[in-house]
Order: structure tokens, then sequence, then C-alpha cells
């Protein structure tokens, strides 16, 4: 579902389209990672939304030179909003992003697009590109989404294969029958240690 914002315009309250780039932790994060972009110590770029914000993903991977570059509430327009804050020293990034886009009623389309354009940006810079895979929502929250997710990683798998990007699907791993299992998640949503322990598992083949 949208998040709508009402404003009063001339006497007449209005509805609004919430946007994350009005979203005070999104521009207090976006903030940080520009101040922060000419340290070079870091070669691996962890980017997504509140899933991969909330990876401890120096001690998950055993690597300090790994940067979560994870925002909550991200969606791939404010992926794009901030791809200027980019370190120097990047040399790879693995990508999940898309199930905010997806909750708050975005087509598949717009949002496979927004995904293609962040893939170009890091390709134009030499950085190499791991896709992982949006992951279904669990049972409780799920409702008409996870059809949408499957669809938007449908076409991020073949686009990977056609241009000779790594596509790591975990959702074979975390939602085996297409919704997050409840031993994953206290909310359906969000992950939790095991989680997060599996999902550091799978991506490590790649360091």
């Amino acid at each position: 579902m949208k998040k709508l914002i009402l404003l009063l315009v001339s006497g007449v309250l209005m509805l609004q389209a919430w946007q994350i780039q009005d979203d005070p932790y999104y521009k207090h994060k976006k903030s940080q990672f520009e101040m922060l972009q000419n340290n070079d110590k870091y070669e691996t770029m962890m980017l997504g939304d509140s899933i991969t914000d909330e990876g401890r993903w120096d001690e998950l991977l055993n690597n300090d030179k790994v940067q979560n570059r994870g925002i909550s509430g991200d969606t791939t327009n404010g992926v794009l909003e901030r791809l200027d804050s980019i370190n120097k020293n990047i040399k790879q990034v693995f990508i999940m992003i898309g199930v905010n886009d997806i909750m708050r009623g975005k087509e598949v389309d717009e949002v496979y697009n927004n995904y293609l354009k962040i893939i170009k940006t890091f390709k134009d810079k030499n950085i190499k590109v791991y896709i992982q895979s949006t992951l279904f929502i669990g049972e409780r929250r799920m409702e008409n989404f996870n059809f949408k997710v499957e669809e938007l990683n449908k076409r991020l798998e073949k686009y990977a294969k056609e241009n000779h990007i790594t596509f790591i699907n975990l959702n074979p791993i975390l939602a085996p029958k297409k919704v997050l299992e409840k031993k994953f998640t206290f909310d359906d949503l969000h992950l939790n240690g095991s989680a997060y322990e599996l999902w550091a598992k799978e991506i490590k083949k790649y360091f």
C-alpha cells in the first residue's frame, strides 16, 4: 500500500504519495554516506533497504572491508538518488532492493527499469555487480505482493544470465515455498540472526 500524506493547499486537503526521499532517516543516512565517500578502506558494498541495513556485514562476513549501504525503507528510486556517494575503491556490490517499491504499489516494470539503471551505474564504474533476489514476504504480510516479487526476480535472473552477471537466489534457502519461513523472521518481513547467518554463508564464496 502507498503511504499517503495529507497536505492543506488553499484550504483544501490533498493527498500526496509518500516518497522515501522525504523520510528523515533516509536523509540522515544519505548525508552520512556522502560524508564518508572518500574512505578508501572499503572494497565491497552491501546495498539495499532495511533487510540490508540491519545486517552486521563486517562481522557476518568476518571482513572489515565490507561497508553497509542499506537504508531502512529504501526503494529503487531512493537508491538512484544516492549513487553519487559510491566510494572510489569499491570493487564489488551486492544489491537487494525492490520489496518496498512493491509494497507501496509500484508496478514491476518500473521497479525493474530502475534496477537496470542502478546496475548500469556500477558497470560504468567497472564495479562487479551481484544481484541478490528480492525476498518473498512472510505469510501474515504477503497479501498480493509475492507474485510481484516472483515476477521481478524472474526478470532480474533472466537479465543477469543474458549479461553475465551473477544472480544469487536466496529464496530457495529462506522461502522455499515462496513465502518467507517463520523460523527466519519475527514480523514476516525482516530477518533474524539465523537468516543472516545463512545469507552470509551463501555470499562468502564470492569473496
